[in-house]
């Protein structure tokens, strides 16, 4: 990595609707960061590490589901509220957040962020009952915005252009770390009792990562200019707008599933959601600094990249909040042994992440992206095949292929990306894609996870009477949404497979 960085490229691409002073003045506020020596960039590279790291944690609530159900008197579908409205709120804000640390700069939303990100970890792990768990998440989603946002802008400029994929490759690998650290830490963590606490360690855990971040970013990151009225306004009302529309799409969604379609709140909520996209639609065509500038909907890269994004999340995240209550109930394994059996697959994600990466930056991301989602499908087909007797064995080599496929993906996502747009818009597509992979995950969790339900309450009603009829009825409905998944990655792959791959290095 040391001998991969060299200082980034000047560009000489402005961002549509930018200009003369209105440029100047945004290159002074989010321009490369400057170099003070290789180990310095190392430890700039570090910083942005751990906040993709950080983000990724969260997996470790997937892994505590079971132990936060028990602890906190509550049932599966109820517990899913901890995850829909963290993820609506990481969703709705990343965008505004990545377009306000290219306006403003990626320290300030680094450090914001990252206390925002730090005093949530204390709330959520000492709150007595679960509404107090859902209130503190929309604190941590709005710091895990900030992370997802700055970290690939972070990382994409220390890495010249034509080895950014490889950057990337760091980027996502890290990201996938993060999966393991969260799934191996709150598989030894939860349930253990330590210190009084059991579910809680899934939050407490993160917090000596988290600090070390903060002090990192504090030391290393240049420090961005004060705020200044010359050039282009912030886009408030478009931020604003957008948050609003998926906020209320997300939980209007769910809301339906829980007390009906018809229901007033549900109504509301499902009106207002087009309402206030559609605001932010025209918000963003006369914005001086848009959260989302139009133009890149013509960007093919820009495209792509967020679809399969989308696609990889939506198929691929039936294992990480189904898969949990299928260790638990029909191997009978506890958290240890679901945190080492992900740990294994993110590790897999790790090394495919960087491979990834380095092969994108010689023959393109076509290849790798398409490649990634086949061994998704393939993954997730034979994983839906298991039962209660399968060995650990075989149930962890298709997680890890499943998990494999995911690394590939991804640096194949963000290197595409990062290679078809201008640095000064880092942090917006670095948002794009932390959105896509938030609506692929809450459309999993919405609508697979509604399949699920009604899989299973039809498999119980048609095995009633037989010995076994719930375990039974479980396992189909497993095996249904596990094949929706394979499927839906089969489209990812056809997706992936339209993305002009980036010029090879010769």
């Amino acid at each position: 990595w040391i001998h991969a960085i060299t200082p980034p490229p000047v560009s000489t691409h402005n961002p549509p609707g930018l200009r003369g002073p209105a440029m100047a003045a945004v290159n002074a506020a989010a321009g490369p960061l400057v170099h003070g020596g290789r180990w310095r960039d190392v430890l700039i590279g570090a910083t942005s590490a751990l906040a993709m790291f950080l983000a990724a944690l969260d997996f470790s609530v997937n892994v505590a589901l079971p132990e936060l159900a028990a602890g906190l008197d509550a049932d599966l579908q109820s517990v899913q509220w901890a995850l829909v409205v963290f993820m609506g709120v990481r969703a709705s804000l990343v965008m505004g957040t990545g377009s306000f640390a290219d306006r403003f700069g990626l320290r300030r939303v680094y450090l914001w962020g990252g206390m925002a990100y730090l005093i949530s970890m204390f709330c959520i792990a000492l709150s007595p009952d679960l509404a107090s768990v859902v209130g503190f998440r929309v604190l941590h989603g709005i710091g895990t915005s900030c992370m997802y946002a700055v970290a690939p802008a972070i990382a994409a400029n220390l890495f010249p252009a034509h080895r950014r994929g490889l950057g990337m490759g760091f980027t996502t690998g890290s990201q996938a770390l993060g999966m393991v650290g969260g799934t191996i830490g709150a598989g030894l963590l939860v349930g253990s009792g330590w210190l009084g606490f059991d579910w809680e360690w899934a939050f407490l855990g993160r917090v000596p990562f988290m600090v070390a971040a903060l002090v990192l970013a504090w030391l290393f990151l240049d420090r961005d200019p004060p705020f200044s009225r010359q050039g282009p306004a912030f886009d408030l009302h478009g931020t604003v707008a957008m948050a609003i529309g998926i906020i209320s799409l997300i939980i209007g969604t769910r809301l339906g599933r829980e007390i009906g379609w018809d229901a007033w709140p549900v109504l509301a909520l499902l009106i207002l959601a087009p309402t206030a996209l559609y605001l932010f639609w025209r918000i963003e065509r006369t914005a001086a600094w848009p959260v989302l500038p139009l133009e890149m909907f013509r960007n093919r890269g820009f495209l792509v990249s967020g679809a399969c994004s989308a696609f990889v999340f939506l198929s691929a995240f039936v294992i990480w909040f189904i898969f949990p209550f299928y260790v638990a109930d029909s191997l009978g394994r506890g958290s240890e042994v679901l945190g080492a059996m992900l740990a294994v697959s993110s590790l897999c994600g790790v090394a495919m992440s960087l491979l990834g990466g380095w092969i994108s930056d010689r023959i393109g991301t076509q290849f790798v992206g398409v490649l990634g989602m086949l061994a998704i499908s393939a993954g997730l087909a034979m994983m839906a095949f298991l039962d209660s007797e399968s060995s650990l064995v075989a149930v962890t080599l298709w997680v890890s292929l499943a998990g494999s496929g995911h690394g590939l993906v991804q640096a194949a996502c963000y290197s595409l990306v990062m290679k078809s747009v201008s640095p000064e818009r880092f942090g917006t597509v670095g948002g794009m894609l932390a959105l896509t992979q938030a609506i692929g995950s809450i459309t999993a969790i919405v609508v697979l996870g509604g399949v699920f339900a009604l899989r299973e309450d039809h498999y119980v009603a048609q095995l009633a009477g037989y010995a076994g009829a719930e375990a039974a009825a479980f396992l189909r409905a497993y095996r249904d949404v596990f094949m929706i998944g394979a499927g839906v990655a089969v489209v990812g792959a056809c997706v992936a497979s339209l993305g002009r791959p980036p010029r090879p290095v010769s």
